[in-house]
């Protein structure tokens, strides 16, 4: 990204570069000046045109997958190490005392320390804060009641719904009733005036559950009059964006780096928290390089686009960005790289099931999986051998990393998602497919639930999560009910 907010200065500044320098980003909004993207077809793309040389090729659903947009060109920005311990250093002993310091101190009353709490996770470093937090709201929630009784400042209620549901306590939506009129049960029209309270109450709408109406009914009522809203410059700007990408919709990491922007022009904003926010978004944003440049080394060194015959979703800069969804902070670089990688080689296998492999091919394909011995490739094609034993390469790497760290449990259940996924999601889709076969919707939400991915995604992604209990994962992961993956599924929906 080209903005920045100051010359790089470390540390002990409170003028720190948001991003790196270069004119690139994670997100580009156009290539730099006189590069462009071949767009010729390679070996295995004009492999197409050679696929009708005989029947059995003649056969093959083959599609055209165009190369990645994004090129290598973020692989080419440069990573100072020295700057990148500096900004850790700045975070461990200066700005985490700081805001733990406020946080803790007993003359802060809850209410303030919510809104503290909610500011921290807008600007993305409440993560540094996991346990002083639980322990605030953890009290706070006990005295509900106090909190809210006569509170009718529509922010502050909508911030505390959307704080406490966060953090996994259910506050009652029914507080939001105080806003309503008494007789024909809409909102007031006194809460239009209210931008910023209409603004929260908009966002916290979508952290509802089911059947929660009045917060059906609130999303509603603040969108239509939010769009109209006129209000200030940097304000109206923020409720664009919101509009546009509700925040619980969006990856956290890029809706901080707006919230940043609209931050810094508020003029009760705090210095230290806006620096904070600052240096925390360099450090994740130098994560995300180091790991995308590992990832390319290591997808170049496989090099499957030389060694099969057909085109594929060669995707990794999407997919490493993706990943940032499920987990942005930094200290789940390792999993982020793991999750990747799985994904990738899973990518490579969903295509080749859908625009390449005839339905003998593939059924062979899966019935070697679901053995999951590196023995049973012989009898396969011998582009299938190469993604078997790519597949069974990359598994065991993860499984020995695992192991040095003393958390290879979540192997196994990887293996088995690996195994579900391609038996009963991709395999299913190609029987239609080659078969001419039209499904009931019935029969195939009962695939589409599978091939979506959601729970082999969630068991990727929990593979490196040093921190967390195993255990507990992968319990509530695999809970004793035959139909635990559709329920997974439809939880991360």
């Amino acid at each position: 990204m080209s903005m920045s907010f100051g010359p790089k200065i470390l540390p002990h500044t409170h003028k720190i570069t948001l991003c790196r320098k270069t004119k690139l980003s994670l997100i580009p909004h156009h290539f730099p000046q006189n590069q462009t993207l071949s767009r010729k077809l390679t070996k295995q793309a004009s492999f197409y045109v050679m696929a009708t040389s005989n029947n059995l090729e003649s056969t093959r659903p083959l599609a055209q997958f165009t190369p990645t947009f994004l090129g290598d060109h973020h692989f080419s920005v440069p990573v100072d190490d020295s700057e990148f311990d500096a900004i850790e250093h700045e975070i461990e002993s200066f700005m985490k005392p700081y805001v733990r310091d406020v946080l803790m101190s007993s003359p802060t009353c809850n209410k303030e320390k919510i809104r503290l709490i909610h500011l921290l996770i807008s600007l993305a470093i409440s993560h540094y804060f996991e346990n002083e937090i639980e322990e605030i709201l953890n009290k706070a929630f006990g005295e509900l009641q106090i909190l809210t009784d006569n509170e009718d400042d529509l922010e502050t209620i909508s911030i505390m719904f959307e704080v406490f549901r966060l953090y996994g306590h259910k506050m009652p939506c029914d507080v939001f009733e105080r806003f309503k009129g008494e007789h024909d049960w809409k909102f007031n029209e006194s809460v239009v005036g209210d931008v910023r309270g209409m603004l929260q109450l908009y966002q916290a709408s979508y952290l509802k559950t089911k059947d929660e109406d009045i917060m059906e009914e609130a999303r509603s009522f603040t969108r239509t009059h939010l769009a109209v809203a006129t209000t200030h410059p940097h304000l109206s700007r923020l409720i664009q964006h919101v509009l546009y990408i509700p925040r619980y919709r969006c990856i956290e990491i890029v809706v901080a780096r707006e919230y940043i922007s609209f931050y810094k022009e508020e003029e009760d904003h705090d210095e230290k928290l806006l620096k904070f926010a600052k240096l925390n978004f360099s450090y994740c944003q130098m994560h995300y390089i180091k790991e995308l440049k590992a990832l390319n080394k290591w997808w170049k060194e496989i090099d499957l686009a030389s060694k099969l015959p057909y085109t594929f979703r060669d995707r990794i800069a999407e997919f490493c960005f993706g990943v940032m969804g499920i987990y942005f902070e930094p200290r789940y670089s390792l999993a982020r790289v793991i999750c990747t990688k799985i994904s990738m080689i899973m990518t490579v296998v969903d295509d080749t099931y859908d625009a390449y492999g005839t339905l003998p091919e593939v059924t062979s394909f899966t019935d070697a999986l679901q053995r999951w011995d590196i023995e049973d490739i012989e009898g396969l094609p011998s582009y299938m051998q190469i993604i078997f034993q790519n597949l069974w390469e990359i598994i065991g790497d993860i499984e020995r990393e695992m192991s040095s760290l003393g958390r290879s449990g979540g192997v196994q259940p990887t293996i088995d998602e690996i195994k579900s996924l391609t038996k009963e999601g991709y395999l299913e889709i190609a029987k239609w497919a080659r078969t001419g076969q039209v499904p009931s919707f019935e029969e195939y939400m009962e695939v589409g639930v599978v091939t979506a991915g959601m729970d082999d995604l969630a068991v990727y992604s929990f593979l490196g999560m040093e921190e967390d209990d195993e255990k507990i994962m992968y319990e509530w992961v695999a809970p004793p009910n035959p139909n635990s993956s559709k329920l997974l599924t439809l939880c991360f929906v």
